[in-house]
């Protein structure tokens, strides 16, 4: 367990030196709710979201839910021109299975599922319906360009008849401080109603994914336990495409340490390969580790592996 305890300082200094190192562009911006205080690197920038851009989708139908627009529990059948491939486990079973509108939600935050995303997508209306609507929710900075466009595994469509299509536009695109702007706001109940921001904080609670911000964290307080001396608790959705890793949500701190509402995105990496063992989540695991290390409350010190902070910042506070 690493001995390092950071202030401000060291680890605003620790983020800059991990994003100098990395070969494309880094952004971040982590806020401490309670205090204000913010660890930040070009959190204004444009970053292409993979599939963070998912949790806007899933903003828009508690939108429309709220409005009556969508029922939770309708009953959704898949199709053959739904299923679609990459991240997921719809886009492997055969069509016909029905699904509530719920369950494609659960899906597309807890296993990123693609072909879950594209139907919700549609029943939102299009592209355009999701932006207009997450505009009115007040995150005009989260835009959708497309539905996912990836050609299912020939295991259950059998062999395509066209060639899938090239990477082309980023799913979405989306600003450090705009997506941390949102789970701030989920915290404080504010995403269309209390009850429909503690839904969604719930199911990403269950996100799967743990190898980007809590790369090198000894423990992560799985729900419905509370974070504790163990290890944080989490809320995030993270993304993944060739040469970009984006995590973003909220870190729960135990006893009185308080809530951190973050983004990482780092993007054009050299390192286009899709495995835990690139560069983008080496990266944004080490930016995990500085924010923990620099709010982790004590009184031991920050549950991290060893090695994964910048040498120069791992001198105790």
């Amino acid at each position: 367990m690493t001995k390092a305890r950071l202030d401000h300082r060291s680890a605003q200094a620790a983020v800059e030196t991990v994003a100098a190192a990395a070969s494309g562009q880094v952004g971040l911006l982590a806020r401490h709710l309670e205090s204000g205080e913010e660890l930040s690197w070009h959190p204004g920038v444009q970053f292409g979201t993979a599939s963070t851009i998912k949790l806007a989708i899933y903003a828009e139908v508690m939108r429309q839910r709220a409005l009556g627009r969508i029922d939770p529990g309708a009953q959704v059948a898949t199709s053959m021109a739904d299923l679609t491939g990459g991240s997921g486990v719809l886009g492997v079973l055969r069509p016909g299975l029905r699904c509530t509108v719920a369950d494609l939600c659960t899906l597309m935050i807890v296993a990123s599922d693609n072909t879950a995303t594209s139907m919700l997508i549609d029943l939102l209306g299009g592209v355009a319906a999701v932006n207009e609507g997450v505009a009115l929710l007040g995150y005009p900075g989260l835009v959708l360009d497309h539905k996912v466009r990836m050609q299912p595994p020939p295991l259950v469509a059998g062999q395509p008849d066209h060639a899938p299509s090239g990477p082309g536009r980023p799913l979405g695109t989306a600003t450090p401080a705009e997506f941390c702007r949102l789970f701030r706001d989920l915290h404080a109940g504010r995403v269309v109603d209390p009850a429909s921001s503690a839904e969604m904080l719930v199911t990403l609670r269950h996100q799967q994914s743990r190898s980007l911000i809590p790369r090198f964290y000894l423990a992560v307080a799985e729900p419905p336990s509370e974070p504790d001396e163990d290890g944080p608790g989490i809320a995030s959705k993270t993304g993944w495409v060739s040469g970009c890793r984006v995590d973003t949500g909220l870190l729960y701190l135990p006893d009185s340490g308080g809530t951190v509402a973050y983004c990482a995105a780092a993007d054009g990496l050299a390192d286009r390969t899709m495995t835990t063992l690139a560069e983008g989540d080496e990266l944004l695991g080490r930016l995990g580790a500085i924010m923990l290390a620099r709010w982790w409350p004590g009184p031991g010190p920050a549950p991290l592996r060893p090695g994964c902070l910048p040498s120069q910042h791992t001198a105790a506070s």
